[in-house]
Formats: C-alpha cells, sequence, structure tokens
C-alpha cells in the first residue's frame, strides 16, 4: 500500500464565515475564560441560508448514552488503574469492553461501580498495558524508515500494535524488525501505502482560496476559537501558507495563515483573521443546521470501532460518512505522526482541513463534537484504501490555541 495525502483547499469553508460589520469577536482582543477546558460558548445565531437538515443513521439516544458512559469509565481508568489499562471499544452487540491486564474482582468491581450500563459493560484480559503498546509503537516508529515500514499503528481491540509493511520488506526485515518488539505484540498489515495530499489547483473563473504559482488552492475550514488574542480558523496545514479569502461573502481576504505545519503530531495551521474587515466566526458547520456543540480532547469518542464524519466543502451542506475509526494512533514514517486512520469518506479534492467530527446529544438535539481536522487519504496501488484525520488535541496544543467557538446551547 502506499500512503498519499488528498488535500481539499476551499473557500466555502467547513464553517460560516460572514463579512459583516459591528462582530464583537474582531474587536475583542483578550481571549475568553472558556467554561470548559478549551471551549468558548457562544450563541448561535441563525443558521445558513437553506440550510440542510441531516440525520444520522449511525447514532440514537441509547447508542449516544452508551458511548457517554464509556467515556466516564474511561476518565476513571485512565486516572485510577493507568498502568493495568489497556484500552477500550464497543462491539457491535453494543457492549463497552474495558480491556485491563489484571482482571481481578475488585478491578471489575470498581468499573462496574462507575458505570451507568453495568449490563453493557464487559471486563477483558489483556496482555499488554495501554502504555506498553504506545511506547512499543513510537520506538518502532522512530525506525521505520531504516527498518522499511509503511507505518506503524495500534489496534487496541487485538491489544497489538499494527505494523504496516510490504511483502517483500517483510521477508527481508522480519527478524531485524522484531529485535525492536516483541512478535506476540505485533499485528502485521501487508501492503504499499502512499500518502496522497487533496491539494486542489484552481483556474480563471473558479473559486479561490489562496493564490499560488500556476493556479490556486481552496481549501475547508475546520473550526473557528481563538489564539494570541485572535479570532482564527483552522485548517490543514498543507493547505499552505499566505492570505486567504471567502469569496462567497466578497472579495476582501478574511486573514493570513503563517504557521501552517504538516509534520510533527498534526497536520493544521490556523488563519489569523484581518480587522480590516469584519469576520464573524460562526458555530455553524457549512450549508447544515447543525452546530459544533463541544470537543473532545481526551479522544474519548474516537475508538478504533467508533464513527465519525467529515464535513467539507465538497459536501454541499452535508457531510461524508459515517466512516468508521480502524486506528487511533497511526505514525506515517518521515510525517505526520500519530493520525486517525478511517475508512473512506467520499471527500474528494479541495477537502483537506475539514471537520471531522462524532455527534453529541444534549437530551434534545444532535450537536457535532470536534474529533479533529481533515487530511487526507492513504493509497493502495494507486487507489484510495483509507481516510485519515489529525487529532483534535493535537492541533489545539500544537497550535497553541486558547479556546474553541461552541454553540452555548449544548
Amino acid at each position: 500500500m502506499k500512503l498519499r495525502f488528498l488535500t481539499t483547499f476551499s473557500a466555502a469553508a467547513i464553517l460560516s464565515l460572514s463579512l459583516i460589520s459591528g462582530s464583537v469577536f474582531a474587536q475583542d482582543f483578550n481571549d475568553p475564560t472558556p467554561v470548559l477546558p478549551g471551549e468558548i460558548p457562544i450563541e448561535a445565531g441563525p443558521a445558513p441560508q437553506n440550510a440542510v437538515m441531516q440525520t444520522f443513521s449511525e447514532v440514537n439516544n441509547v447508542k449516544t448514552e452508551i458511548l457517554d458512559d464509556r467515556a466516564q469509565v474511561q476518565a476513571f481508568v485512565t486516572s485510577n488503574m493507568e498502568d493495568i489499562y489497556g484500552g477500550v471499544y464497543t462491539d457491535e452487540d453494543g457492549y463497552n469492553v474495558v480491556l485491563l491486564t489484571d482482571t481481578s474482582l475488585a478491578n471489575e468491581e470498581k468499573i462496574k461501580s462507575i458505570a451507568k450500563f453495568k449490563d453493557k459493560t464487559k471486563i477483558q484480559k489483556v496482555k499488554y498495558s495501554k502504555g506498553k503498546l504506545y511506547s512499543s509503537k513510537e520506538a518502532l516508529a522512530a525506525l521505520a524508515v531504516e527498518l522499511g515500514l509503511e507505518g506503524v499503528g495500534i489496534s487496541a481491540e487485538k491489544n497489538k500494535v499494527n505494523v504496516y509493511i510490504t511483502e517483500e520488506n517483510f521477508k527481508n526485515n522480519k527478524e531485524t524488525i522484531l529485535k525492536h518488539i516483541d512478535e506476540d505484540m505485533v499485528n502485521w498489515v501487508f501492503g504499499d501505502l502512499a500518502i496522497k495530499q487533496k491539494a486542489y489547483n484552481l483556474y480563471a473563473g473558479e473559486q479561490v482560496e489562496r493564490t499560488v504559482t500556476g493556479g490556486e488552492y481552496q481549501c475547508s475550514l475546520g473550526f473557528n476559537g481563538r489564539a494570541n488574542g485572535n479570532d482564527v480558523g483552522v485548517i490543514a496545514g498543507h493547505c499552505g501558507n499566505g492570505t486567504w479569502y471567502d469569496k462567497s461573502d466578497g472579495t476582501a481576504a478574511i486573514g493570513n495563515m503563517s504557521n501552517g505545519s504538516l509534520l510533527g503530531n498534526f497536520d493544521a495551521g490556523y488563519i489569523r483573521y484581518t480587522t480590516n474587515v469584519t469576520v464573524t466566526p460562526s458555530v455553524f458547520l457549512n450549508g447544515n443546521s447543525m452546530t459544533i456543540g463541544t470537543t473532545d480532547y481526551a479522544g474519548y469518542y474516537r475508538e478504533e470501532g467508533d464513527y465519525v464524519r467529515v464535513h467539507a466543502r465538497s459536501g454541499n451542506g452535508s457531510s461524508f460518512g459515517p466512516v468508521q475509526v480502524i486506528d487511533n494512533s497511526f505514525n506515517i514514517p518521515g510525517d505526520t505522526q500519530d493520525v486517525v486512520v478511517t475508512t473512506l469518506s467520499g471527500a474528494i479534492d479541495g477537502d483537506s482541513g475539514g471537520l471531522v467530527y462524532s455527534i453529541a446529544n444534549n437530551g434534545t438535539k444532535n450537536y457535532a463534537r470536534i474529533e479533529g481536522v481533515y487530511a487526507g487519504s492513504l493509497e493502495q496501488n494507486g487507489i484510495e484504501v483509507y481516510d485519515y484525520f489529525s487529532k483534535y488535541s493535537r492541533v489545539f496544543d500544537g497550535l497553541g490555541m486558547s479556546g474553541v467557538y461552541t454553540d452555548s446551547s449544548f
């Protein structure tokens, strides 16, 4: 398999940006104090014109409550039983499966005392703790290029490190690889992977975002927030530094990006919104009636087997998905590290930077829960086989953000 990124640029950014006068956000250069860590609730206001009303087949109230229960259990276990914690997932029958290296009755009783849905909570014994898996993965990832690996990731459900490798390199390098990791810990994934970034070259007459030599780039905006006393909009880092526009609202530039990054632990950057025109950050998804209600900094709702959606320019107001998480800590040798790999969403060129979200429900209605920033796809022999995105926590911390705008009605 060969991994390739699909970058997707778009002036019709994921969240609406209205160029109007009198915005409090454009005038206030003091970062508000988030009510929850990293969240700045604001009034959503009216939905975009002709907003799409979308249904979500992957969720219902019971499923949502079971996932919320799993998150509560995770928070307890990671704080109190980290040394024996192997991970967690929700199986096809809707059971929350907690993986422990020590499944004593006392440990099981502790977990069951926290769980709201005790009859939907299972404890399963595994050999390796999550910490051991991750340290082994990182040690192997540091040698990935030298060992001819296509990628390194994690399968919590299998309690193993995913080692992506070609058949030829497996035959030639297996013994060397196993000097650095226990074979019992390895889940071999064969194939030649290529990264495909979803860059989009536009020409005269097409909607543009950022001018480059020989054409134009479009990209999708992920979400809005605050950084260093300014309103900002987050996009994929490979979208490129420079001056950005929202041509759907006007011809004036909305701001500039200078911190775009696609190395390290995230592929993201932010557009620092200008004060030359008034840019009003919105919590609505572009062309959709749904708003961003909350965030998933801890990653409790993007475990292996969970479902997320992608909201980007080419969806015309509708989100892609649901897509399933298949590896939530994938390292691309020589490129972005610790990304989340999913099944294919259907996103196309120009969708890079889009919002990746799961469904949150406050008991009344559905909201988007930020999971990350869409980066692109992975290819095998020229055929797209996976999508991947940067984790919200990596983006938030890496960009030094002080908060993200969310809907105060959540």
